[in-house]
């Protein structure tokens, strides 16, 4: 699979990483008397890194963990429009991808527009230009099975980063994903509401700078960096929202 390598290269500087140093912001959310810990500690992660979101976004948003399996079949549909669109006919056929699809239940967790793309030549340009937002998706949900964390910096993932998520930390295309759970260690429902709330926050932020406000870090692009914290936050949100599909995920800020 190294045309991801050839497709979308490495980055041509060091991955930016962001600095959290946890120390609490100079501006006191002691007036704010619904405040939870859980967002203090994310506000001062997002006003450490140069985010500005508002300290008045609501912090009861009725949050319900998604069961495991349909995190990971969401991750494997994302897995299997990649390789149709990124990995040519003569290295993987399309036999492969079709039927890992089936026996995994896949389509029922593609939208529409997802599953027109399996009807897409393997080498489809415009498939293969749009495809790069999914790879932002996946980033989170593997994660979740052990994957490093996602960053805020709203950099890019680079095709390096997709393929070793394709290749390390999701089930072959001759497995079942029932089966490839049983030795997974997850991250915990506290860790994933906090990086939930975060991205949150973030996407808060960007959406304001969206709008013409001062809100994120300098050379931040609210429309590209902010893309990225936005792709990341909807496979957040949508691990947290139990019961409700990838399209109809509330991403409101």
């Amino acid at each position: 699979m190294g045309i991801f390598k050839k497709l979308f290269g490495p980055k041509d500087k060091e991955e930016q990483k962001t600095k959290v140093t946890y120390q609490p912001d100079s501006k006191s959310y002691n007036d704010i008397s619904w405040m939870t810990d859980l967002r203090r500690k994310n506000l001062d992660i997002c006003f450490n890194a140069g985010f500005k979101p508002t300290k008045s976004l609501p912090t009861e948003l009725g949050r319900q963990l998604r069961p495991t399996i349909e995190i990971a079949q969401r991750l494997h549909a994302i897995k299997a429009l990649v390789l149709w669109l990124m990995v040519p006919e003569e290295s993987l056929p399309k036999h492969h991808i079709l039927s890992f699809i089936e026996n995994n239940n896949l389509e029922d967790f593609m939208t529409q527009d997802e599953i027109a793309i399996l009807d897409l030549p393997r080498d489809d340009v415009q498939g293969r230009n749009a495809i790069g937002w999914k790879f932002e998706n996946a980033w989170p949900l593997a994660w979740y099975f052990g994957y490093k964390e996602p960053e805020i910096t709203g950099e890019m993932m680079s095709g390096e980063l997709m393929q070793d998520i394709l290749s390390n930390y999701t089930c072959k295309l001759d497995g079942i994903i029932e089966e490839w759970l049983k030795d997974k260690t997850i991250v915990s429902e506290e860790e994933l509401m906090q990086k939930e709330d975060l991205f949150y926050c973030l996407h808060n932020a960007v959406r304001s700078a969206q709008l013409g406000s001062d809100t994120v870090p300098p050379g931040f692009d609210p429309m590209g960096n902010g893309g990225v914290i936005h792709e990341r936050r909807h496979s957040l949100t949508y691990m947290v929202s139990k019961g409700i599909s990838w399209e109809d995920t509330d991403l409101s800020t």
